[in-house]
């Protein structure tokens, strides 16, 4: 208890939430952008190099996208996982608008050093680890990061975008892919297959911590553990309700210009009909792998 004059009660009966970084570099950077300070107008527009300012700032957003997603590639990423977060960030963009609006030559190094060896740097404990956040930093933190048309990986896929108001930016990162490949965060492309097993890994590992671990007769461990597996799984399938009729729905809330959620609710049943879907996929996949069939 952080203090012994809090309810009890009001903690054992109250709603626990939590609040997970996104997955993936877009949701990342578009995250960053729709977060304080970067989303208040006063903050982002109050700049005397205004050119300068967004594309450091895009370039600093990516950087802090990149070590988020390299430690999902486990060891490959970083020797260990660290607690990179928002405050890290904040608190780089706060320093990066301070030096924009008071030097007329951006200072590089000061803003490398602060970033990467104070800010980022201070919860890294690797030697190896502290070089390579720092490689990573000067890719976005250097001259060339202003040149229109600089790209973040060989693949030309990921710059920075044009000069904007905040709402174009923000509509630029919406259009970023949805899925990336290793070479963005340079790894070799072999990189996925080691992030696969690691997710499959953890997603196991979840389900099977809802199962009692002894296995069951005389089957061996392993065996055990895959038969409590499929089960969980199977059932999870038998529970899934039937995809929704969208034509018979169509019929029934046809588009009316008077009736925008007729609209919206087909479009959202839809969106629920991929998800279960998806689901249904993933889920027979699981068995499958379990079985030996893929």
């Amino acid at each position: 208890m952080p203090s012994t004059k809090f309810p009890v009660a009001i903690l054992q009966n109250g709603i626990k939430m939590i609040m997970e970084a996104p997955k993936g570099l877009k949701a990342n950077v578009l995250r960053s952008f729709c977060s304080a300070p970067i989303s208040d107008p006063e903050f982002f527009d109050a700049v005397s190099q205004p050119k300068e300012w967004k594309k450091l700032l895009y370039g600093l957003c990516f950087f802090h996208a990149v070590i988020q997603e390299r430690r999902n590639f486990g060891s490959l990423g970083f020797n260990k996982p660290y607690g990179f977060n928002e405050t890290d960030l904040r608190i780089s963009v706060r320093q990066l608008h301070e030096y924009i609006n008071k030097y007329e030559e951006i200072p590089f190094d000061a803003l490398l050093y602060l970033t990467g060896h104070c800010n980022y740097g201070g919860r890294v404990t690797e030697d190896a680890d502290r070089r390579c956040l720092m490689a990573t930093l000067s890719d976005y933190y250097c001259e060339d990061m202003l040149k229109d048309g600089y790209a973040f990986s060989e693949s030309g896929a990921y710059f920075a975008p044009p000069d904007g108001s905040h709402h174009h930016i923000v509509e630029f990162i919406r259009k970023l892919p949805e899925e990336q490949t290793p070479e963005v965060f340079g790894l070799h492309s072999n990189a996925d297959i080691t992030k696969s097993e690691l997710e499959t890994k953890n997603l196991l590992g979840a389900v099977l911590s809802t199962q009692p671990r002894q296995a069951q007769g005389g089957e061996s461990e392993g065996e055990g553990q895959g038969v409590q597996v499929i089960e969980l799984v199977t059932t999870l399938l038998q529970n899934l309700p039937e995809d929704f009729n969208i034509e018979e729905v169509q019929k029934k809330f046809p588009v009316d210009y008077n009736e925008s959620m007729n609209t919206v609710l087909v479009q959202e049943m839809g969106r629920y009909n991929r998800l279960l879907g998806l689901v249904r996929s993933t889920s027979n996949d699981v068995i499958k792998a379990i079985r030996g069939e893929i």
